[in-house]
């Protein structure tokens, strides 16, 4: 009995075995390596006696990203390095490189385990370990040298056109330093940043049928700041082949426990309880080309740095070193983000991608933003005693080399005026970019 049992046992046994080695090989059977070498260069002229600033390096990012044992669990990991071609003989290189420290570096950029279950109709997955996150209103940067790391959890849930996501993260790793930093607080108390322990951020995003897409997002730096971020884009066809698209956004910040004190950024300035911004804008699109145009204003409550006065702003990070997204197209901008208390702002942009005029790869877009009405308070009584005003111009074009496959360059350059505005400066800025991918 046992002896005719053996046969079929050790079959199911040698094919489960065989199943496995299978499974198990994918991980480095499925495995690939890639990157991309960038040479980037920047160089901000700054006006009104202050020093200029930026620098020019060449970096590396090698990705190596496993298959899944079982289609479900793997590992994958990422090297960074970035050199200095010129340091810029300053002391602020624009963050492609340690500020005060001009030697390059190289780093551990990515290590996580990775899980994937389910499909695209019913699926979820993770990361855990140190990687690049952004979920919710954790955020982080890729436009320097190297990319951002953060280490944590990062979580994706997606159920027929549902998606949610969850991330939790205790560490950050910064585009321009070589090791983990401790998130704390922008302002030093009793002569010493404080540590924020986590931060934690969560998405939720449904697409309509109709072209209407909805998103919520949220960000909770414990005991410092929390904010949440609401869009609803609604996207309209046109017969002739052009569309409309519409789009409302609306983000609030707050304090969010003991360690807030108002002042926020590497400029200072605040907000008290909250600070809020509304931006409503519109895109049409053309064919190869499109027009936009937006309108946003900016509440932030005033409050007391020691026996000073500040103007508020709202101050969107989640502390030093930790960054935190910023999805408003009317505010953002290439020099300095428009979100001063008061601040009301007009935006007009335009754009146009030249492949069907015999150039394929090629495409430039044009942006102004004005921005007036900023309540600048006086130091000493805490009252709006003036307002203040301030303009940018930004250009970006982009190249993709056809004959090169992975090979494209970018320059952007942006002008920046302002009138008053407190602590900033006229300025100037160049961004040229040269990536290859691999």
């Amino acid at each position: 009995m046992l002896r005719k049992a053996a046969l079929p046992m050790a079959i199911a046994a040698a094919l489960t075995a065989s199943a496995a080695q299978a499974d198990f090989s994918n991980f480095y059977e499925d495995a690939t390596i890639g990157g991309k070498l960038r040479t980037v260069y920047i160089d901000a002229d700054k006006k009104d006696g202050k020093s200029d600033a930026g620098a020019w390096t060449a970096s590396a990012v090698v990705d190596f990203r496993s298959g899944y044992i079982f289609d479900m669990i793997g590992f994958d990991a990422s090297y960074y390095g970035a050199v200095a071609i010129d340091d810029g003989d300053t002391k602020d290189p624009k963050n492609l490189l340690t500020y005060g420290d001009k030697d390059g570096f190289g780093k551990l950029g990515q290590a996580y385990l990775k899980g994937k279950f389910g499909d695209k109709d019913m699926g979820f997955s993770f990361k855990a370990g140190r990687t690049r996150i952004y979920t919710g209103l954790i955020s982080g940067s890729g436009s320097r040298s190297i990319p951002s790391s953060w280490q944590g959890i990062d979580t994706d849930f997606n159920y027929h056109g549902l998606n949610v996501g969850v991330a939790w993260v205790n560490k950050v790793l910064p585009r321009d330093t070589p090791d983990m930093k401790n998130m704390v607080t922008a302002e030093k108390v009793n002569g010493k940043r404080q540590r924020i322990k986590h931060i934690t951020g969560m998405e939720a995003s449904y697409a309509f049928d109709n072209g209407l897409k909805v998103k919520y997002t949220n960000g909770f730096a414990k005991d410092y700041v929390k904010g949440h971020q609401f869009v609803a884009k609604q996207k309209y066809k046109m017969a002739d082949g052009t569309s409309l698209t519409v789009e409302g956004n609306y983000r609030i910040s707050q304090e969010n426990g003991k360690l807030w004190t108002g002042t926020g950024g590497w400029g200072g300035n605040g907000f008290g309880d909250k600070a809020q911004t509304f931006d409503f804008n519109v895109k049409y699109g053309m064919g190869a080309g499109y027009v936009r145009a937006g309108l946003g204003y900016t509440k932030a409550d005033s409050y007391k740095n020691g026996s000073d006065y500040k103007t508020a702003r709202h101050y969107y990070d989640f502390g030093r070193y930790s960054y935190g997204a910023w999805n408003t197209w009317t505010n953002s901008g290439l020099v300095e983000e428009f979100y001063w208390d008061g601040e009301k702002v007009i935006a007009v942009g335009a754009g146009y991608d030249f492949t069907d005029l015999g150039m394929p790869g090629l495409t430039i877009d044009y942006k102004f933003r004005k921005g007036f009405s900023i309540d600048v308070v006086n130091a000493s009584t805490g009252k709006v005693d003036s307002d203040a005003s301030e303009t940018e111009h930004t250009f970006d074009i982009k190249y993709k080399f056809q004959n090169v496959k992975g090979l494209s360059s970018r320059v952007r350059y942006g002008i920046y005026q302002q009138n008053d505005v407190p602590g900033e400066s006229d300025e100037n800025q160049l961004r040229v970019y040269l990536d290859y991918k691999f």
